[in-house]
């Protein structure tokens, strides 16, 4: 398991916090000063730190940059006393993975542990890697539901794309001098459960959202009518890890990372492949059709591209993400939205000024879901977001974006 480095004054808490950390497997190392944690994090392979904000000497803030100078991927975990709050925020725009407020329980702490490890796992090892190793695992059969179609293919070939125009861009949100103007009402967050905890592409065709899940191999096709979702149709991908979805008028388009192609579907009662392309990186990982052009992103390039519908699916421009592993897009004409998986950020280039990098943003939860985004994409002015592992999906209100570090 992990080496983790416990940094507290109060030898009763460390006592604590080594017993739980043991019972899971863990190994420990235990100080109490900033001067030996950072000496420690230098000669020692450390996993993860869980570190005490009030420590004699430096403070756990000076403390979290200097190891942070030190190891920038080693994951920490901030522990906060009572009204902590400001401390905590604070700390996770210095990069700190999570923080714990005292006191806490011994599963709280367990899960917290868990949920960071698993974090910097998708940073080292990649999120692909991840679901790979799960899928080959001895857990990897779901019973699959009855009644779903298989996806027959034609054979792969070319033809003339019919002339597709930009129309009207429904407008996610213009972030104009730091504030957020919207065409959509205000609205609450919601969360949707759904049968499916592995999601990785999401995408409005009028009121359908279509929905892709990597395990299951499975298209499912949602109706929203503004208040709830219901499932209509559910067809399967076999030997596909598809890990995106765009949807435009007459098809769906979607992404498979084990192969390295993106999809070209017709509409029909079995969604039937009818093209296929190369992927522009290795490792497709987000769709996204505005109307005119399809845009894909790559999680070990972090690329954004942007394709020609023409036979080739050319690529016109190719862009840097600031996302560590893109697994969403959406823009609104002026700005181009892309969610991380890596960090749960939400990126913001400006369109129009050659996708020049602009600000990172976060919602209010980040910390307490602690998961991956698996997809995102905007309808109505809402973001709609799934998290790796959680049987739901998200609606929520781009006001409530927080600014955060990049």
């Amino acid at each position: 398991m992990a080496k983790i480095l416990v940094v507290d004054d109060e030898p009763d808490m460390i006592w604590a916090v080594t017993n739980v950390l043991l019972s899971e497997n863990h190994s420990v190392v235990s100080v109490n000063s900033g001067e030996e944690a950072l000496a420690k994090v230098k000669d020692l392979t450390i996993d993860l730190v869980l570190l005490d904000f009030r420590l004699p000497g430096m403070d756990g803030i000076q403390i979290l940059e200097k190891i942070k100078q030190i190891r920038s991927d080693l994951p920490v975990i901030m522990v906060t006393g009572y009204g902590g709050i400001e401390e905590a925020v604070q700390s996770m725009k210095l990069g700190a993975a999570h923080y714990i407020s005292k006191p806490f329980d011994n599963s709280q702490l367990v899960e917290s542990v868990s949920k960071a490890l698993e974090m910097n796992s998708l940073k080292s090892g990649g999120l692909f890697a991840k679901r790979l190793a799960e899928k080959m695992g001895p857990q990897a059969k779901e019973e699959k539901k009855p009644g779903t179609a298989s996806v027959p293919q034609t054979k792969t070939y070319s033809k003339s794309f019919l002339p597709w125009t930009l129309g009207a861009l429904a407008a996610a949100g213009l972030l104009l001098g730091g504030a957020f103007y919207f065409k959509s009402r205000e609205s609450s967050d919601k969360e949707f459960i759904i049968a499916h905890s592995k999601v990785t592409g999401l995408t409005f065709s009028g009121t359908s959202l279509w929905v892709t899940d990597w395990f299951t191999q499975t298209i499912e096709r949602y109706e929203w009518d503004g208040t709830k979702l219901s499932l209509v149709k559910t067809v399967t991908v076999p030997d596909a890890h598809l890990t995106g979805i765009a949807a435009g008028a007459g098809f769906l388009y979607t992404c498979d990372s084990w192969k390295k192609q993106i999809y070209k579907h017709v509409l029909d009662d079995r969604l039937t492949i009818a093209e296929t392309y190369p992927s522009p990186g290795s490792e497709p990982s987000g769709l996204y059709f505005d109307g005119k052009y399809l845009w894909s992103c790559d999680g070990k390039t972090r690329k954004v591209y942007q394709h020609a519908l023409d036979a080739a699916l050319t690529v016109l421009e190719t862009y840097d993400s600031q996302a560590q592993f893109p697994v969403g897009l959406y823009h609104d004409g002026l700005n181009f939205w892309t969610a991380s998986a890596v960090g749960m950020k939400i990126y913001k280039n400006l369109l129009t000024e050659r996708f020049r990098a602009d600000k990172a943003y976060a919602f209010d939860d980040a910390a307490a879901i602690a998961k991956p985004i698996a997809a995102f994409t905007v309808q109505d002015g809402q973001f709609w977001i799934a998290y790796e592992g959680l049987n739901k999906i998200f609606r929520k209100n781009p006001k409530k974006l927080k600014e955060t570090n990049p």
